[in-house]
């Protein structure tokens, strides 16, 4: 790499890798782009966190916060002020807000889209949860959505995408034409973890684990669902059994739970560490009723030895494609009754359990390994850099797209600073 380059991300909300899968994967783009890097460069629009804040973490040296208004054309000239290389946008929604910046301010840099997730594949499914839930009979054209416009219109304009399942992967390029020339999947990284916090045999384990963010739609939901109609099956075969349930931001409404002890419900809210959800437990359960993207909840399991019970949108995307659903870690239900009866025999069998665990350890080692999804992520990267470096990128659809974008945003911009000029009283005036 050349001295002096610089990596900006733009980031929806300040990583929090302790409340969200979102966060985890933040994070390890920001130490990836560290190695690649002079510096790393994190913009976000949201409200910045004080050192004590819940959620406040300390970035790494050589990489930096800088916050930005939205709808602002003089952001350009700090755009241009620090020159990047590389662009990425953290979700489709902030290539909307800020892309026009970007690309009027730094067109000689790569820019690149993380996901996080598609975006219209969770919100299709969570208009017809129930319905769809095995993820079956789904009619033609039920993904092409106003959302799915706007999102594929993002990941058009970028240089190249990132998505976090391969599952979305294939989707993109079997149904809307964007193949793996324009995105790919990159699996979360993860380092191993000492074995001996991770092989913990079936007899020193009890009980069944939940962890995940209360404010994610998804999560709340299935927590509902589970304590509803899933947890009662399960009280009922296996009454020593407890649920704990993890998770950030917890509402009132969840805590509450914990005034009825007879249902063998505990929520904990905020987890110290990973260690303290995983380590002693025997099943993680994560019935899921709609989402995109992959689990995390499941993946920390999975590194901790845990096998996972859950629907096929919770198990989705997380097995290469070259990989049996046969070798999945763990059950895969549909309806509630399905899912107790798993749960059941996962937790009572000993020998399903061993097996289950193997192939849950053996996937991290193969698919989740921090050293290779790295080597293949700077690969990849470096290939992108070297294509705009010769102007082989972006595409000529990507640059019709742009062109429209920045001309539309351009005047819209400037349109709402001169409204919010006239809106501000001046200095000294009291009316």
């Amino acid at each position: 790499m050349k001295p002096d380059r610089r990596a900006l991300i733009f980031s929806t909300v300040w990583p929090e890798p302790d409340s969200s899968a979102a966060g985890v994967r933040q994070m390890q783009w920001i130490h990836f782009f560290r190695e690649m890097f002079d510096e790393v460069v994190l913009i976000s629009p949201s409200k910045t966190k004080e050192e004590g804040d819940w959620g406040y973490i300390n970035l790494p040296p050589g990489v930096v916060r800088l916050p930005l208004p939205m709808n602002d054309w003089r952001v350009v000239d700090r755009l241009k002020e620090l020159n990047p290389a590389l662009v990425m946008f953290d979700r489709f929604i902030l290539e909307e807000q800020f892309g026009a910046l970007v690309y009027e301010a730094v067109p000689h840099a790569l820019v690149v889209l993380e996901t996080q997730d598609l975006h219209f594949v969770r919100r299709a499914r969570q208009e017809l949860k129930e319905k769809w839930l095995g993820l079956e009979g789904i009619p033609p054209n039920f993904y092409h959505t106003e959302t799915a416009l706007r999102e594929t219109a993002s990941l058009e304009r970028v240089d190249f995408s990132f998505v976090v399942s391969s599952f979305e992967e294939q989707l993109l390029d079997r149904e809307f034409s964007l193949g793996l020339d324009r995105q790919r999947w990159i699996p979360f990284s993860f380092d191993p973890i000492q074995s001996e916090k991770r092989s913990g045999d079936f007899e020193s384990r009890s009980d069944f684990v939940w962890i995940g963010n209360f404010r994610h739609a998804p999560n709340a939901d299935a927590l509902r669902w589970t304590r509803s109609e899933i947890w009662p099956e399960i009280r009922a075969k296996i009454p020593s059994a407890v649920f704990n349930v993890f998770g950030a931001y917890p509402s009132q409404e969840f805590m509450d739970w914990n005034r009825d002890p007879s249902t063998s419900i505990k929520v904990h809210g905020h987890a110290e560490t990973l260690e303290q959800v995983f380590l002693t437990a025997r099943v993680n359960l994560a019935p899921l009723r709609y989402g995109a993207g992959v689990k995390g909840k499941i993946l920390e399991g999975f590194r901790y030895g845990v096998p996972v019970v859950t629907t096929p949108v919770g198990a989705e995307g997380l097995l290469p494609r070259t990989r049996s659903e046969l070798e999945f870690p763990g059950e895969v239900e549909v309806g509630p009754k399905a899912l107790a009866e798993a749960a059941i025999r996962l937790y009572q069998d000993r020998s399903r359990w061993n097996q289950a665990q193997m192939r849950a350890l053996a996937l991290m080692e193969e698919t989740y390994s921090g050293v290779e999804v790295r080597a293949q992520m700077k690969d990849l990267v470096q290939v992108l850099i070297e294509k705009k470096a010769k102007g082989q990128l972006p595409l000529w659809r990507s640059r019709i797209l742009r062109h429209e974008l920045v001309n539309s945003r351009k005047y819209f911009s400037k349109w709402i600073e001169e409204k919010e000029k006239k809106l501000t009283p001046k200095q000294g005036d009291q009316s």
